[in-house]
């Protein structure tokens, strides 16, 4: 383990009782009995600024209790370690309760990056002794060397370059991504910053420095595990959403012979030398897909007449998936001849 990223740092609380104001509780005195800080209601907290985003894998509250001639039972019972990336969204870390330990040490099994750190207590979490009174002598942030990614590419089925969002950082550590029906598997290249690390994704090992995942219609969870030579895991997380079908299983073109309908054939070439107005039927293949219907910019619903001028009518259908991101567009070209 490293340094203690909490000494000295910039500290903030919900309250405290003057002198025991929250920065004695990261200056590194331990054996002064004025050196705490002391709450003036719960439940309440300290919270740490380390100003940049870090990694800790390791976290110590001391108590008051057995430092500075006070009783053992003056140690803090119940309390919890929350982080945040931008100090206003925040995730539980590690909960302790029930403490009888004056220098309570937790070794995280998953190290943590964040640029702030709260301790909260809870009512009543106070010291044994008055679990309604809180004082903490000293709150350590133990950094921590992990292995992360510093590049993180995923590829379509075509080898086309997948968008995350948000844009890959090495401290950021969930994702989404957006891939089309046709893409029912991606290949993930993920690239660590210490080639002695280990990384798996969904626990598969990389080959070539890569591994191909096979997705289905709708969300699909992505892990990406970082494991250092000395154990410690960082995980990144992608959700993948594989959009549902865009495609037409089938369309009708009303007083129009028509056939040989492909779904991946996207132009085709008519003519009619008789009709004033047609009428266009199509079916999805997945049937909440949405289809929308226009000639020049009118929009036309299913089986609704529409309109021939003379010369070439360019009536589009475009199909949307419902789930996910795609679309296909279909061109009819009917030529009406006089």
């Amino acid at each position: 383990m490293g340094i203690n990223l909490a000494l000295n740092g910039d500290i903030t609380a919900s309250s405290y009782v003057d002198p025991y104001a929250p920065g004695r509780a990261v200056n590194g005195i331990v054996s002064d009995p004025t050196s705490r800080w002391l709450c003036a209601a719960l439940p309440g907290w300290l919270c740490v600024d380390l100003k940049k985003s870090c990694w800790v894998g390791q976290w110590t509250v001391n108590s008051i209790g057995s430092n500075a001639g006070w009783p053992e039972n003056y140690c803090m019972t119940s309390f919890r370690l929350e982080s945040s990336l931008d100090g206003t969204n925040w995730t539980i870390v590690d909960s302790v309760t029930g403490n009888t330990d004056n220098i309570c040490t937790r070794v995280l099994l998953r190290p943590v990056c964040a640029r702030y750190f709260k301790l909260w207590v809870p009512g009543e979490g106070g010291l044994q002794v008055n679990k309604s009174a809180a004082s903490v002598m000293e709150l350590e942030l133990i950094e921590t060397d992990v292995a992360v990614l510093t590049s993180l590419a995923i590829k379509d089925k075509n080898g086309s370059t997948v968008t995350l969002t948000p844009v890959f950082h090495s401290d950021t550590l969930s994702y989404t991504a957006n891939v089309g029906f046709d893409s029912d598997q991606i290949t993930v290249i993920p690239v660590a910053s210490n080639t002695t690390a280990t990384v798996t994704v969904n626990e598969q090992t990389l080959v070539d420095g890569k591994a191909s995942v096979g997705v289905n219609t709708g969300s699909n969870g992505v892990e990406i595990k970082v494991i250092s030579a000395g154990g410690n895991i960082v995980t990144y997380q992608v959700a993948v959403t594989r959009a549902s079908s865009p495609y037409l299983s089938s369309v009708k073109l009303a007083g129009i012979r028509f056939s040989g309908f492909v779904k991946t054939t996207y132009s085709y070439n008519l003519s009619t030398s008789t009709l004033v107005s047609t009428a266009v039927t199509p079916t999805t293949e997945d049937p909440e897909a949405v289809c929308v219907i226009t000639l020049n910019g009118t929009v036309y619903n299913s089986s609704q007449p529409i309109p021939l001028s003379n010369g070439m009518n360019p009536i589009n259908l475009v199909v949307t998936s419902k789930t996910g991101v795609d679309n296909r567009t279909y061109v009819f070209n009917i030529n009406k001849n006089i």
